[in-house]
């Protein structure tokens, strides 16, 4: 997008979600009408609603690097979410807050990791407004993904910072959206994106588009030697489906992604070497989760190309000890309810590097101790 442009839409989207601000009987007020009845707290708590989640996990990660430990450790992640409804104006509040550092991949918080026994941190999670009208609704802020994904493209911890509307036109549904990627040498790098799809009690299917500009404010290009046309243009289909028996409820889904912005020679791929980003591009995952009673059960197998996703912005465990992408292989999940609310789960990931001869076979192992309330 030019800079004309970009400083045209940025203030028209400020100026959108201002008028979605105001109430119709605002907008046609006159000086007689009466001053806005104030809040009160017990007004407050009834359209509040707070949620939240205590994970204690152990985790050990191997890459078969010479000279190298695994890694062992004890970690922890707590999320607490709240949502205020204004029905009378179609408006919502909602904020989280959540353990972890700065990475926008990971709410994990690691026990006394620089000091013995020391407390952890809390961080703005998300917070965003959402106004709805029928069946269209916009949201502004740091928000919850409203793109429908799998964990092979996006964390399920990142967060999109900017606008998003969305239209729920059942069973079809459209989702659009325009974000801060990073604030870089005083500009924005931008993201847009678009999904369209649609969903039925027993399948669910989309494409979608993300169009990212301004990479090279936050990737160093000079130093990995990328094309300068090197982007990341992202073209994406997603499906699942939803089976439901007497006694279980299996999911099977499916993710293929494809990067047409990987420009570039051999060599001048992210990840260096002799990879060609212009064959590295291409992305997908295969997988299914299994609900029988009280056990939850899942496996997936995904390959995920050197350029196509960046890396700061997939599932951070699956890959994390090889680079994050050129990477393939299995995540296995098991899980029990204790009660409604306390579980026990496992997970393991089982990766290889898909083109770089690298001659590592890489584990990783998560054993959860869960609570929500």
């Amino acid at each position: 997008m030019k800079q004309k442009v970009k400083i045209v839409l940025t203030p028209m989207i400020f100026l959108l979600s201002l008028f979605l601000c105001l109430p119709i009987s605002a907008v046609a007020a006159t000086e007689t009408d009466a001053p806005p009845a104030p809040v009160n707290a017990s007004d407050f708590l009834k359209g509040l609603d707070i949620n939240g989640s205590l994970r204690i996990r152990y985790e050990h990660a191997e890459a078969d690097t010479p000279n190298e430990d695994a890694v062992d450790r004890l970690r922890t992640r707590f999320l607490m979410g709240m949502k205020w409804d204004n029905p009378d104006e179609n408006w919502k509040i909602a904020a989280g807050l959540a353990t972890g550092g700065l990475d926008g991949t990971s709410t994990n918080a690691t026990y006394s990791n620089d000091k013995i026994f020391e407390t952890g941190d809390i961080r703005l999670d998300y917070a965003y407004a959402k106004h709805t009208m029928d069946s269209f609704s916009f949201l502004a802020g740091q928000q919850e993904n409203p793109y429908k994904t799998t964990w092979a493209l996006w964390d399920s911890d990142m967060r999109p910072a900017g606008f998003t509307a969305t239209a729920d036109l059942k069973p079809a549904f459209v989702t659009a959206g325009w974000y801060q990627v990073r604030y870089a040498d005083k500009d924005i790098a931008q993201m847009e994106a678009v999904q369209i799809g649609a969903k039925t009690d027993i399948a669910a299917a989309a494409l979608a588009f993300y169009n990212y500009h301004q990479v090279d404010e936050y990737i160093d290009f000079a130093a990995l030697g990328l094309d300068p046309d090197y982007t990341y243009q992202i073209i994406d289909f997603y499906a699942n489906g939803d089976i439901k028996t007497d006694m279980a409820k299996i999911t099977p889904y499916t993710q293929i992604f494809y990067n047409m912005g990987a420009e570039g020679n051999p060599g001048q791929s992210v990840l260096g070497g002799n990879l060609d980003p212009e064959e590295e591009n291409l992305g997908w995952v295969l997988g299914v989760d299994t609900k029988i009673d009280k056990v939850k059960f899942g496996v997936a197998y995904a390959q995920i190309g050197a350029d196509s996703v960046q890396r700061d912005m997939k599932d951070a465990d699956f890959g994390g000890s090889l680079d994050s992408t050129d990477v393939q292989g299995f995540k296995v999940n098991l899980g029990y309810a204790l009660t409604k609310h306390c579980s026990v789960d496992a997970a393991a990931f089982f990766y290889e590097a898909v083109e770089r001869d690298l001659n590592q076979d890489a584990r990783t192992y998560h054993f959860d101790l869960n609570y929500k309330f």
